[in-house]
C-alpha cells in the first residue's frame, strides 16, 4: 500500500511541477522574443557584437577570477584557478540566463513570478559566496556516443520498418551519494540531508533546479537531442522529447519526500486518498508497481554491457545504447528471436565486428593527450575518470599560461580539455586551445594522406591511430563545430584568427585546393566536383538488390539552411534549436557551420577591416563552403551584398602589390560563377568580372620588367594571373567574352611565345613563368571549343557566336615554338635521369600546348567523318611535321625494338612520358605524363583522320627544310607508322589500369567513401579515398587507354583474334569500375565498345567455340547484333548512369517542419525522363557526388537480367516484352563475357565478381516469366551459366574444405526470405516441373548456402507442396558432394526436415527421387547411424517422431525402409554393391540405435519390430 500511495503522491507532486514548468516556459519564451528582437535591432543598426555589461566589481565574477592589469580594486581574496574560469557559453535556445543564487546558511525564497531585474541583482550580490566556489567538473563520460553517430549518418540505409525504437531507461542516483555542499557543482542531482532538513519545499525546488542549469549549462539540449536522435519513428520521438523534463521533476519530487518526515507523508497519502478518483489510483498503483518490478529486473549497467555484446537477433550485433551524458548506460532490450531466424550470418558478424572495433578504436581517442605540434603525448600523470584532473590534482584549466613558470604544455591536452578551454575568459588560453586543434587536425589529416589507400590496421599495430583521431574530433561527441562557431564570435581578433585557422583545418582547406588545382591542370572539359559527404542508399528490391544505389547527401540539404532563412515564429522557434545544428554539424561539419550562420559573421568580419592574414583564412574558408554543395553555394550568392563586399576588398588594394587574399578572392568568384551559367553572365555584366581581371593587362610590356619584381612578387603575381585566367576560362564555357579575344590576345603575347629560359633559371621563375603560359593556352583550348564550323558558307563570321578561324593559324604557330624547344627543355633522351624541380611544370604547360592542338583539329575532324574534305588547312601537316621532325613519337624500326628495354636512353618524347609514368614516385608528375599522352595521342589521330580524308585533294606546301622521311611518314600516316610507341603505351597502361580497379573499389566502407563527415580530402579515409592523386591517376589512366579501344590499327598487330579482344574487354570494364562522377562519358564510350555489335558477335563465337556450350547452335545476323546491342546500351545507361531528379525539398521548396530532434527523413526520389545523358545538359561546371551511382559496382553487368523486372522509367513500368528482350540480351551478354574470362593475360573483373550474385541474378531472370528459359537460344545459354558456375562453385569449395560461400542472407539482402518465397510461388504455379527452373531452386539447398537460407527455400518448397519438382541430385548444378557434405548440424533446418516427412510433403518426392528426399535420407542417416555423434536428445526426438508417424501412416514403410537401408555409396552409386552380410550387419547396428533411441517406448519398439521384419 505503501508503494501505491508514494506513486500517487510522487504523481500529483508531477503535475504541479509540470504547471509550475509550463509557467517559466511561458516567461522564458516571452523574455527569448525581447531578446531576439533586440538582436535584430542591434543587426540592423551594425552593432552585430554588442559589449556586455561590466560588472560592479571584479570580485563579482564567479569564482573571482580577475584578469592580470585590468582591474584597481583588489579582490577580496588573491586568485585562486581551481574552477574553470569561464561560464558555459549560451544559445539562442536556452532562454534568459539563470544562475545558482545559495549562500551559505542563507535561506532563499524565490517566487515563480520574479521578475529578471531581481534576478540580475541577485547575480551581482554573488561576490558574498564567491569565496565558497569550488571548481566546475565534467561530468564523467563512460562511452561516447559514437552508434548515434552511426545513426544518424546512415539514417536512411535501412528500412524503416527494421528501425527499433531504444528507449533509456531513467535512473535516479541514491540518497545516500548526495553529500555535496550547495555550491559544489557535480554531476549529481541531490542535496545533502542535513541541509534539506532547513530548507523548505520550495527552497529545494530552487536549489535542485540551479544546480542542474549550473552542472552543465546546455546538458538538458543536448540530452533531449542524443535521446531523440537515437529513437526510431512512430511517435517515440515526441515521448522522448521530453525526458529531460521528466527526469528533472523526478528528481526534485525525491529531493522533496526527503525532506519530509514519515508524519507528513502519512498525512500527504490520506489527503490523496480522500481527494483522489478511486479508479485513478488504483491505475497509477498498478502502474508504479509495474515500474518498480521492471527497475528490480533490470541488470547493472556491467552486466547490461556484457550481455548484449553477445546477443544476436536478426543477424546482427545488439549493443548497449551509448551512455548518457550523466555517465549512465541505457540497456537495450533483448528480445528472444525464433529459430529461423537465429542463425547468425559471418559476413555480417565481420560487418559488425569492423564497426565495433572502429568504435573502440575511436573512443580510445577521448583519453589521448596532445602537445602543441599536435603530436600525441605520454602523459606520465595518469587523469582520474572524465573530470579532466590529474592525480596530482592540477586540472587542465589551471594550467595558466599568462600565470605560471615552467612547462604548462608538458601534460598535453585531451580534445574534450582542448574545447573547454577554448571558453576561457582568458584570452591567451582560448589561443593557445584553437594553436592545439588546429595542429592536431593538421597533423591528422597530413597522417592520413601518408597511408595508402584501403589500409587496414592490424590489432597489433601500436603506432598512433591518426584515423580514428580524425574522426572523433569531427564526430558527435567533442561538439567542435559548436565550439569553433562560438570561438569565431570572439572580440579579440587574436582569437578570432586562431579559430579561423581551426576552421581551415576541419574544412581541408589546403589539401582540397591542391586536389582542384590538378582538375583544372588537367584542361578545362573536366568538371569540378562537390564536396560535401555522402552515402549510398539501400538496395532495392525491384532493381534486384544490387549495390552502386545513388548517393545521397550526409546532411538532407533542406536541414542546411541558416537560422535567419528559417521561419521565425514562436513555433518554430522552439524547434529550431541548437539541437538541430549540433545533429547536423555531426552529419557533416560545413553543413553545420552554415547552419549556424558563420556567414553572416564572415560578412561581417569582412566589413570590420580584417587583417591580411585574417581576411585570407576566412576567404578561404567560404571557398571550401562554396564548394561543398549547391546549397552552400546557393546560401553565399543569395546573402545580401556578400559578393559586392568580396569585390569591394579587392578593389581597396588596387595596386600593384599582390596579397594573397586577393587571389582567393578571385578563386572564390570563379567557384560561385561555376555553379550556374546565369551566375557567370550576371558577374560579366555587373562588372564583377572586370573588376577582378584588371591585372592581366599590366604585365605586357617584357620579360624583363616581370622579372624585376622579384622572387615573391612574381610569385604572386602569377598565382593571381593563373586564377584570372581561370575565371575568363570559366566565362568562356559559359558563353561569355568570346568577342573579347581581341582585347586579351596582346596580353597573353608575352606568355604564349617561348622565352629564353637562362634568364628564368637564373632566378629560379620557370614554374612561376610556366603556370601563366599553361592556364593561357587552356583558355586558348576553351576559345577553340567554341569553334563553328570550318567549311560552312552560310554563318557570317559576326554571327556564328564562336571563335574566329583567323586567329587559330597565328595561335598555331605561335604554340609550334614550345614544341621545337621540347628537346632541349626536357632533355628526354637522357631518360629519367633527365627529371628536374620543373619537369612538373613544364609538362603540364606542353600538355596544355598540345591539348590546344588537338581540340582545333578535333572540329575539323568531325566534319571529316561525314564526307571528305574539300581542302585541308596548311597548319595541319605543319604540326605534323613538327611531331615528326623533334622526335615526339618513333618511326624507325631500330626505335621501336628498344622500346621499354633501356629506362636510362628514350629515344621519343612518348616512351619518355611513359617511363615517368611508371617510375616516377611524384603522382604529380605522372599525371602531367599521362595528360601529355592523352593529347599527343588524341592529336596524331586527328591528323591521320584529316589527311586521309582529303588525301585526294591535298598538296602539302613546302615546310623550309623538310626531309623526305619526315614528308613519307606522314603521308603513309602519322599514326600507322607509329605504332611501335602506341603498342607500347597501350600495353603499359592497359596492364596498369587493370590492377588499379581493385584499389577504387576498395575505398567505399560502410556503404561510404569515409567515415568522417568532412570536406573532400576530410571524409576521412586512408590515402585519401576518393580525394586522392591516386585516385585520379587511375583515372587519367582510363581516360588514356580509352582512346586506344577505337584504334583499329592496333588490332592488326595481334594476330590471336579473340585474345586481343578480351584484353581490350578487360580494359574497357576495368574502365567502367575506375571512372568517378565526372566520367560519365568515358563510362559511356567504355559501354559502347563492350556492348557494341562487333564485340558481341565475337562473344557468340566465344559461346560456340566453349566446351560447355555444346548444344548451343544459336545463330544471329547483323540486324540481329545491332538489335540486341541497342537494347543492352539503352538499359545499362538509363540503370547506370542517369542521375536522380532533385526533390522539392532539396530544392528548398518544402517548408515542412518536424518537432522530432532527429530531423526528417531523406526519402527517395524519383528518376529523370529517359534520355540521353548527351542530351541533359547541364549549366553546372561542378559535378555532384550526390544523386548518381559512380563508380559502378563490379557486378554492374548482372543488371542486366536481375533488374530487369522492376525497373522504371518516366512514362512507368516498361512493357512485358521490353523485359523479356533485355533479358534475353542480359543472358546472352553475360554468357559471352564468361567464355571470354578465361582468355586473355590480365584478370577478367568479370571473374572477380563473387559467386552469389551471379546465382542471384540467374534467379532473378526467372521472374520475368517462364518465356525466359522457353526460346531455346535462351535456355541454352541458361543452362551454359549454370554448368559453368556449378564448376566454380565446386572448384572453390574444395579449395576453402566446404566453408559458406552462397551466403545470400548476409551479402545480398538480410531478408532474403521475401525474396524466396516469391521465387517458390513462381515455380509453384508457372513452372510445370520444369528441369532448368528445379536446377536453380536446389541451390539453394547446397551446404555452401547459409543455415537461414537453406531452412527458408526449404520451408517455401515444403509449404507450397513442390519438394517433388525438384531434379534428382545427379542433374543439379555442380556435384552431389557439396549438397551431401558436410552432414548437416542446425537444428532448425533438421526440424524443418522431420516436419516435412510427418506432414506428407516427401510422399511423392520420395516416389520421383526428388533431390530433397535424397538430402532428407542423407542428413538423418548421418545424425542417427554415423558413429561419434554426440546429439543425443536430438537423436531420439527425430526417432520417435519417426516411428510415431509411421504407426499412424503405415504408407511411410518404405521411406523408413530406405532410411535404414541408406548408405553413401548407394547415393552415388560409385562402388560396386557391399556383400550382403556387410549389409546384414549394418541394418541390425542400425535397428539397435532406433531401438536405443526409443528409450523403452513399448510401443514404438513393437514398429520397430515389424520395421525389421520388412527389413530383413
Amino acid at each position: 500500500m505503501s508503494v501505491g500511495l508514494f506513486v500517487i503522491m510522487k504523481y500529483w507532486a508531477d503535475k504541479k511541477n509540470i504547471k509550475c514548468r509550463s509557467k517559466i516556459m511561458s516567461e522564458t519564451q516571452k523574455e527569448r522574443k525581447r531578446r531576439s528582437e533586440g538582436l535584430e535591432m542591434e543587426q540592423s543598426s551594425g552593432r552585430v557584437n554588442p559589449k556586455p555589461k561590466v560588472m560592479a566589481t571584479p570580485s563579482s565574477l564567479v569564482g573571482s577570477i580577475v584578469e592580470k592589469a585590468i582591474s584597481d580594486i583588489k579582490p577580496p581574496s588573491p586568485p585562486r584557478p581551481t574552477r574553470l574560469p569561464f561560464p558555459v557559453a549560451r544559445h539562442r535556445s536556452h532562454g534568459p540566463l539563470v544562475g545558482s543564487r545559495v549562500q551559505a546558511n542563507v535561506s532563499i525564497v524565490e517566487e515563480d513570478d520574479a521578475s529578471d531585474e531581481e534576478e540580475e541583482e541577485g547575480l551581482m550580490n554573488a561576490d558574498s559566496i564567491s569565496v565558497f566556489a569550488k571548481p566546475l567538473q565534467r561530468k564523467e563520460k563512460k562511452c561516447m556516443e559514437l552508434s548515434r553517430w552511426k545513426d544518424m549518418l546512415s539514417e536512411d540505409n535501412h528500412p524503416t520498418s527494421t528501425r527499433k525504437p531504444n528507449i533509456r531507461a531513467l535512473s535516479v542516483p541514491p540518497p545516500e551519494a548526495a553529500t555535496a555542499t550547495p555550491m559544489d557543482v557535480d554531476n549529481r542531482n541531490t542535496l545533502p540531508a542535513a541541509q534539506t532538513q532547513d530548507l523548505s519545499t520550495n527552497q529545494v525546488e530552487i536549489v535542485s533546479e540551479k544546480a542542474t542549469s549550473l552542472r552543465n549549462p546546455g546538458s538538458q539540449h543536448k540530452t533531449s537531442s542524443l535521446a531523440a536522435a537515437s529513437l526510431g519513428s512512430n511517435g517515440v520521438e515526441v515521448r522522448q522529447a521530453f525526458s529531460s523534463l521528466e527526469s528533472d521533476i523526478d528528481v526534485e519530487n525525491r529531493a522533496r519526500l526527503q525532506t519530509m518526515s514519515h508524519e507528513e507523508i502519512a498525512e500527504a497519502q490520506a489527503d490523496l486518498l480522500e481527494k483522489g478518483n478511486p479508479a485513478l489510483l488504483a491505475i497509477l498503483k498498478k502502474r508504479g508497481q509495474d515500474k518498480l518490478k521492471r527497475k528490480h529486473s533490470e541488470p547493472g549497467v556491467s552486466n547490461a554491457n556484457v550481455e548484449t555484446n553477445n546477443l544476436t537477433t536478426e543477424g546482427h550485433f545488439v549493443r548497449s545504447d551509448v551512455h548518457s551524458r550523466h555517465g549512465q548506460a541505457s540497456a537495450s532490450q533483448v528480445t528472444a528471436t525464433p529459430k529461423e531466424t537465429s542463425v547468425v550470418q559471418n559476413s555480417v558478424l565481420i560487418q559488425d565486428f569492423l564497426w565495433d572495433s572502429w568504435t573502440e578504436r575511436v573512443e580510445a581517442v577521448r583519453e589521448l593527450r596532445f602537445s602543441f605540434d599536435g603530436n600525441v603525448v605520454v602523459d606520465d600523470v595518469a587523469p582520474t575518470g572524465g573530470t579532466g584532473e590529474t592525480c596530482s590534482g592540477v586540472g587542465f584549466s589551471e594550467r595558466d599560461f599568462l600565470r605560471t613558470e615552467g612547462d604548462p604544455g608538458a601534460a598535453g591536452y585531451t580534445i574534450i580539455e582542448a574545447i573547454a578551454l577554448t571558453r576561457s575568459v582568458i584570452p591567451g588560453q582560448r589561443c593557445i586551445a584553437l594553436h592545439l586543434l588546429a595542429s592536431v587536425l593538421d597533423k591528422a589529416l597530413y597522417k592520413l594522406c601518408q597511408r595508402s589507400i584501403g589500409y587496414t590496421r592490424e590489432q597489433k599495430d601500436k603506432s598512433t591511430d591518426w584515423e580514428a583521431i580524425w574522426a572523433y574530433a569531427l564526430g558527435p561527441e567533442p561538439d567542435l563545430v559548436l565550439a569553433l562557431r562560438m570561438a569565431l564570435d570572439d572580440n579579440h581578433a587574436s582569437v578570432v584568427l586562431a579559430c579561423v585557422k581551426v576552421i581551415q583545418s576541419l574544412l581541408s582547406c589546403s589539401l582540397n585546393e591542391n586536389f582542384f588545382n590538378i582538375l583544372e591542370n588537367m584542361g578545362p572539359h573536366g568538371k569540378d566536383i562537390f564536396t560535401a559527404s555522402v552515402f549510398r542508399s539501400k538496395p532495392q528490391i525491384d532493381l534486384g538488390f544490387l549495390r552502386g544505389s545513388y548517393w545521397k547527401y550526409s546532411a538532407k540539404p533542406s536541414n542546411v539552411v541558416s537560422f535567419r532563412e528559417r521561419t521565425v515564429d514562436d513555433e518554430a522557434e522552439d524547434t529550431e534549436t541548437i539541437q538541430k545544428d549540433v545533429f547536423v554539424a555531426g552529419q557533416d561539419v560545413a553543413a553545420g557551420l552554415v547552419r549556424m550562420d558563420i556567414l553572416p559573421r564572415i560578412y561581417h568580419l569582412l566589413e570590420t577591416e580584417p587583417t591580411a592574414a585574417l581576411e585570407d583564412s576566412i576567404i578561404s574558408v567560404t571557398i571550401a563552403i562554396a564548394r561543398h554543395s549547391p546549397k552552400c553555394t546557393t546560401a553565399i550568392l543569395k546573402y545580401p551584398k556578400f559578393v559586392q563586399t568580396i569585390v569591394k576588398r579587392f578593389k581597396l588594394k588596387k595596386t600593384m602589390d599582390v596579397l594573397p587574399s586577393q587571389i582567393n578572392s578571385v578563386r572564390l568568384l570563379k567557384v560561385l560563377a561555376r555553379y550556374d551559367k546565369s551566375t557567370c553572365m550576371e558577374f560579366v555584366k555587373n562588372g564583377t568580372f572586370n573588376a577582378v581581371t584588371w591585372h592581366l593587362f599590366q604585365f605586357t610590356s617584357s620579360l624583363d620588367s616581370w622579372v624585376k619584381l622579384g622572387k615573391q612578387n612574381c610569385k604572386l603575381t602569377s598565382d593571381l594571373m593563373v586564377e584570372q585566367l581561370r575565371f575568363w576560362k570559366v566565362c568562356l564555357q559559359s558563353g561569355c567574352l568570346i568577342s573579347q579575344y581581341p582585347n586579351l590576345f596582346p596580353a597573353l603575347c608575352l606568355w604564349l611565345s617561348c622565352p629564353s629560359f637562362e634568364k628564368l633559371k637564373e632566378k629560379n621563375l620557370v614554374c612561376e613563368f610556366t603556370a601563366v603560359s599553361k592556364e593561357a593556352y587552356l583558355v586558348l583550348e576553351a576559345f577553340a571549343e567554341t569553334l563553328p564550323s570550318m567549311y560552312s558558307q552560310n554563318i557570317p563570321r559576326n554571327e556564328s557566336g564562336g571563335w574566329d578561324w583567323r586567329y587559330v593559324s597565328p595561335m598555331i604557330d605561335t604554340a609550334l615554338s614550345w614544341i621545337m624547344m621540347a628537346p632541349e627543355l626536357l632533355e628526354w633522351e637522357t631518360g629519367i635521369e633527365s627529371v628536374s624541380v620543373s619537369t612538373t611544370s613544364l609538362l603540364w604547360l606542353y600538355s596544355s600546348v598540345i591539348r590546344a592542338f588537338s581540340k582545333v583539329l578535333e572540329k575539323i575532324s568531325s566534319q571529316a567523318e561525314e564526307e571528305p574534305l574539300p581542302w585541308l588547312p596548311e597548319f595541319v601537316p605543319k604540326i605534323g611535321l613538327t611531331i615528326i621532325k623533334h622526335k615526339l613519337l618513333s618511326f624507325s624500326v631500330a626505335d621501336v625494338s628498344k622500346c621499354g628495354n633501356d629506362p636510362s636512353r628514350c629515344s621519343s618524347f612518348m616512351e619518355y612520358l611513359c617511363f615517368l609514368r611508371k617510375h616516377s614516385q611524384d603522382e604529380e608528375l605522372a599525371l602531367s605524363a599521362v595528360s601529355c599522352l592523352h593529347g599527343l595521342t588524341r592529336t596524331i589521330v586527328s591528323i591521320q583522320t584529316l589527311i586521309e580524308s582529303a588525301r585526294s585533294k591535298m598538296e602539302t606546301p613546302p615546310q623550309g627544310s623538310v626531309s623526305i622521311r619526315d614528308d613519307s611518314v606522314l603521308a603513309k600516316g602519322i599514326l600507322t607508322e607509329s605504332l611501335g610507341d602506341l603498342t607500347f603505351v597501350w600495353s603499359s597502361f592497359r596492364d596498369s589500369v587493370v590492377s588499379e580497379w581493385p584499389i577504387m573499389q576498395s575505398i567505399e566502407l560502410h556503404k561510404r567513401g569515409g567515415l568522417a563527415p568532412g570536406l573532400g580530402l576530410g571524409w576521412g579515409a586512408s590515402g585519401g579515398g576518393f580525394w586522392s592523386t591516386k585516385i585520379l591517376l587511375a583515372q587519367a589512366d582510363a581516360g588514356l587507354v580509352s582512346l586506344f579501344l577505337n584504334i583499329s590499327q592496333i588490332d592488326s598487330q595481334n594476330d590471336q583474334g579473340s585474345v586481343s579482344l578480351m584484353e581490350k574487354m578487360n580494359t574497357a570494364l576495368a574502365v567502367c569500375l575506375i571512372a568517378g562522377p565526372r566520367d560519365h562519358f568515358l563510362v559511356e564510350k567504355a559501354f559502347d565498345y563492350v556492348l557494341g555489335p562487333r564485340a558481341l558477335e565475337h562473344m557468340a563465337f566465344s559461346i560456340k567455340s566453349n566446351k560447355r556450350a555444346i548444344t548451343y547452335d544459336g545463330r544471329f545476323s547483323e540486324g540481329d547484333y545491332d538489335r540486341m546491342s541497342n537494347v543492352l546500351i539503352s538499359h545499362f545507361k538509363l540503370r547506370w548512369l542517369h542521375p536522380k531528379r532533385k526533390s522539392e525539398s532539396e530544392n528548398g521548396a518544402s517548408g515542412i517542419r518536424e518537432a522530432a530532434v532527429g530531423l526528417e527523413t531523406i526519402h527517395e526520389e524519383g528518376e529523370i525522363p529517359n534520355c540521353s545523358t548527351e542530351d541533359k545538359k547541364s549549366d553546372s561546371l561542378i559535378s555532384e557526388w550526390a544523386h548518381q551511382k559512380l563508380p559502378l559496382p563490379p557486378h554492374w553487368f548482372l543488371s542486366s537480367i536481375s533488374a530487369v523486372h522492376g525497373g522504371k522509367t518516366s512514362t512507368g513500368i516498361p512493357e512485358s516484352t521490353e523485359f523479356l528482350e533485355t533479358a534475353k540480351a542480359g543472358v546472352f551478354f553475360i554468357a559471352g563475357l564468361e567464355s571470354l574470362s578465361g582468355l586473355g593475360s590480365p584478370p577478367s573483373p568479370i571473374s572477380s565478381v563473387p559467386l552469389v550474385w551471379k546465382f542471384h541474378a540467374l534467379s532473378t531472370v526467372l521472374l520475368v516469366g517462364m518465356e525466359i528459359i522457353e526460346d531455346k537460344n535462351t535456355r541454352n545459354l541458361y543452362s551454359f551459366l549454370q554448368e559453368h558456375y556449378g564448376q566454380v562453385l565446386d572448384e572453390t569449395r574444395q579449395g576453402r574444405g566446404g566453408s559458406e560461400l552462397l551466403k545470400f542472407k548476409s551479402d545480398i539482402f538480410e531478408s532474403y526470405y521475401t525474396f524466396l518465397e516469391m521465387l517458390v510461388e513462381q515455380y509453384a504455379g508457372v513452372s510445370y516441373g520444369d528441369v532448368l527452373y528445379g536446377r536453380q531452386m536446389s541451390i539453394y539447398l547446397h551446404q555452401c548456402v547459409e543455415p537461414s537460407v537453406r531452412l527458408s527455400a526449404w520451408t517455401a518448397l515444403s509449404n507450397t507442396s513442390v519438394l517433388e519438382l525438384l531434379p534428382s541430385l545427379d542433374r543439379c548444378v555442380g556435384e552431389a558432394e557439396g549438397y551431401l557434405e558436410p552432414a548437416e548440424e542446425n537444428e532448425g533446418v533438421l526440424e524443418a526436415y522431420l516436419k516435412s516427412w510427418t506432414c506428407g510433403a516427401l510422399d511423392r518426392a520420395a516416389t520421383r527421387g526428388s533431390v530433397a528426399y535424397t538430402l532428407v535420407l542423407h542428413h538423418f542417416s548421418s545424425l542417427l547411424f554415423s558413429k561419434g555423434k554426440e546429439e543425443v536428445s536430438l537423436r531420439n526426438k527425430i526417432v520417435k517422431t519417426l516411428v510415431r508417424d509411421l504407426s499412424r501412416k503405415q504408407q511411410r514403410k518404405g521411406m523408413m525402409v530406405d532410411l535404414v537401408r541408406y548408405s553413401r555409396r548407394c547415393a552415388n552409386a560409385m562402388e560396386e554393391e557391399e556383400t550382403a552380410t556387410q549389409q546384414r550387419s549394418e541394418r541390425e547396428r542400425r535397428m539397435e540405435v532406433l531401438k536405443e533411441a526409443c528409450e523403452g517406448n513399448s510401443s514404438l519398439l513393437s514398429e520397430l519390430e515389424k520395421l525389421n521384419l520388412v527389413c530383413n
